[in-house]
Formats: structure tokens, C-alpha cells, sequence
């Protein structure tokens, strides 16, 4: 199973890039996590640099980087609070919306052709299948998740 799974992610990843040839190139995975974070934690779309830092569990020097190299790309823009003149906001720029829109789509047509290759009978099966796979993975880490919290409480 463990070779399937990492056979599977090698041939997405590799089928995915090969498909983002033609996008501007944009740090997807950074981008996408700072959208995201701003979608889940920031308001008015934008969010704190320490808010972001503390979100995806990472050092700030290690956030102010990656900012530091989407800003440079024109993807994001960093902005004094002005009510708190010491904090700073990221918010995407158009640019860098747009990127994250191109992306988006040119994975989709992918691995939307990848599915076509699937008979339509294995295709509804497929995709009654990964409904149930989803759900199975999430309550094996919820337990696992609840596990070690009571370990770490009682340990």
C-alpha cells in the first residue's frame, strides 16, 4: 500500500508539473498557503505576518522569507497596520491572484483528463470510493489526534 500511495503522489506530482509548463510561475505551494491561511484566519482578505506565522507553525524569520520572495514576485504586498503602527498585513495582489487562478485551472484540466481515462463505470466507482476513503482517513487521525492528547495529559 505504502508503494501504491507513493507511486500514486511521484506520478500526480510529476503529471501536475508538467502541466504547469505553461503557467507564470508563482511559488504555487507557498501562495497557496498564504491564501489559504488568509481564507481560514485573516479578515477583510488579508492577515497578520505573526497570525500567518503562528497558523502554519512556522518560525517568523522562516515566514518573513517566503513573504519576502512572494513580494518580490509581485505576488503579495506587505502593509503597515495603521491602527498598530508595529504590526504588518499580507494581502495577495491581483497578480498573484491571478497566478493562483491559472494554477489552479491548469491542474484541474489535468487531472481532468486523467480521469477521462478511467471507463465511466470505474469512474462512479472511484468517485463513491474516495468519499469513503476521506472520511476513513479522518477518523483514524481524529483517534490518533485524541490518543496522543490523552497520553500528553496524563504522561
Amino acid at each position: 500500500m505504502v508503494h501504491y500511495l507513493h507511486r500514486l503522489s511521484t506520478e500526480g506530482k510529476r503529471g501536475a508539473k508538467m502541466a504547469l509548463e505553461s503557467c507564470p510561475k508563482c511559488h504555487f505551494i507557498m501562495l497557496e498557503g498564504v491564501l489559504m491561511t488568509i481564507e481560514e484566519h485573516g479578515q477583510n482578505g488579508t492577515i497578520y505576518v505573526s497570525d500567518l506565522a503562528a497558523a502554519v507553525k512556522q518560525p517568523l524569520p522562516a515566514v518573513s522569507r517566503a513573504l519576502r520572495q512572494l513580494e518580490q514576485d509581485g505576488l503579495i504586498e506587505r502593509i503597515t497596520d495603521s491602527n498598530d503602527r508595529r504590526k504588518t498585513l499580507v494581502r495577495p495582489t491581483e497578480k498573484g491572484l491571478d497566478a493562483s487562478r491559472q494554477v489552479e485551472a491548469a491542474i484541474s484540466r489535468y487531472f481532468e483528463r486523467v480521469i477521462c481515462r478511467i471507463p465511466e463505470e470505474q469512474r462512479e466507482q472511484l468517485f463513491s470510493l474516495t468519499g469513503v476513503l476521506l472520511e476513513a482517513v479522518e477518523a483514524e487521525n481524529a483517534e490518533q489526534q485524541a490518543k496522543l492528547k490523552g497520553e500528553n495529559e496524563n504522561g
